[in-house]
């Protein structure tokens, strides 16, 4: 295997969040079905309170985590 002829992945991230939100569509349309609109109206309401609290979780490690490096840098210029 030749290492030295590395290239770029293909990016696949549009490809997996359409397959994710059409699978998360059919799954709330089932549930809808079988349990009724409000159950499927308080998944979407957890769901969303969820994503939101992730993304300022990750908002929050990111900040810290770009600190300790600038802090490092810091360090080591000095």
């Amino acid at each position: 295997m030749d290492d030295r002829k590395l290239g770029r992945v293909e990016d696949y991230t549009g490809a997996f969040l359409g397959m994710a939100y059409l699978i998360l569509v059919f799954g709330l349309v089932t549930v809808w079905g079988i349990w009724g609109y409000a159950v499927a109206l308080l998944i979407c309401a957890v769901l969303h309170v969820a994503i939101r609290r992730f993304g300022a979780y990750r908002a929050r490690v990111e900040a810290e985590w770009e600190a300790r490096v600038a802090a490092a840098l810091d360090r080591a210029r000095r």
